[in-house]
């Protein structure tokens, strides 16, 4: 059911130079979330502008977590917050990605993309086989994972995610792939993963997060949907690349 509250912060700290993670307590316990679900959240320095919409990073009994790269004020105002501040939340919204039960699992994730695929890395001990690739332009961006490309070469492989993408799902046998990060790294992989099922976590602009506003559609298969209501996961597929 989604709720607006305000929920009380239990910790801040900074990851990487970009980012910031914040934990939040919901109050009660936390049940049906799925990877690729995410929250409107506003810190309190925010009030009477938009929410920014931020993937769940991790869900524990009643406690949230979110990883969120800072681009501008509203996300700013997040890294100025202290445990026992209060966060107006907005959710879960959403959908989230299809259950991993015995598939061999390819998950690859761009920049701020990272927070949902982590999210089911972490619980993928009912896959036969997972596998997390992560891109990103330098080592200030890096974060845990399986297997990390990065733009400059300053940490892991020199390259971009996708460069090893087909070698890697012959290699292990992939029969799904998820994927989370930048337009052009989606519809590359696309390309890539004609032949496997393969499903995307879309970003977008979503200034109500409900599928009033209409500010975050997106071309899907002969119409158009709502990257907030109808998404953010899709089937890769059914995406019209060419007109984003």
């Amino acid at each position: 059911m989604i709720t607006k509250d305000s929920l009380k912060v239990l910790d801040v700290s900074s990851p990487a130079p970009q980012y910031v993670c914040l934990k939040l307590d919901a109050g009660k316990p936390l049940q049906g979330l799925l990877p690729g679900m995410f929250y409107e959240l506003r810190a309190p320095s925010q009030k009477g502008r938009l929410f920014k919409p931020i993937s769940i990073l991790e869900v524990e009994e009643s406690t949230l977590s979110f990883l969120i790269k800072v681009v501008g004020a509203g996300t700013q105002a997040f890294t100025q917050l202290k445990a026992g501040d209060r966060v107006e939340a907005i959710g879960p919204l959403g959908n989230g990605f299809p259950g991993i039960a015995g598939r061999r699992v390819l998950l690859v994730s761009g920049g701020a993309g990272y927070p949902p695929l982590a999210w089911i890395k972490r619980k993928s001990d009912v896959a036969g086989f997972c596998l997390h690739l992560h891109g990103c332009a330098s080592a200030d961006e890096a974060f845990p994972c399986d297997l990390l490309y990065t733009d400059d070469g300053s940490l892991g492989s020199k390259g971009l995610v996708t460069d090893s993408v087909d070698c890697l799902i012959a290699e292990h046998n992939i029969d799904l792939v998820f994927s989370c990060g930048p337009v052009p790294m989606l519809a590359k992989l696309t390309e890539l993963c004609m032949q496997i099922e393969h499903y995307v976590s879309m970003e977008a602009y979503m200034a109500c997060g409900i599928g009033v506003c209409h500010g975050c559609a997106i071309p899907v298969d002969k119409a158009f949907k709502l990257v907030c209501k109808d998404g953010p996961v899709f089937d890769a597929t059914q995406i019209r690349w060419s007109e984003l």
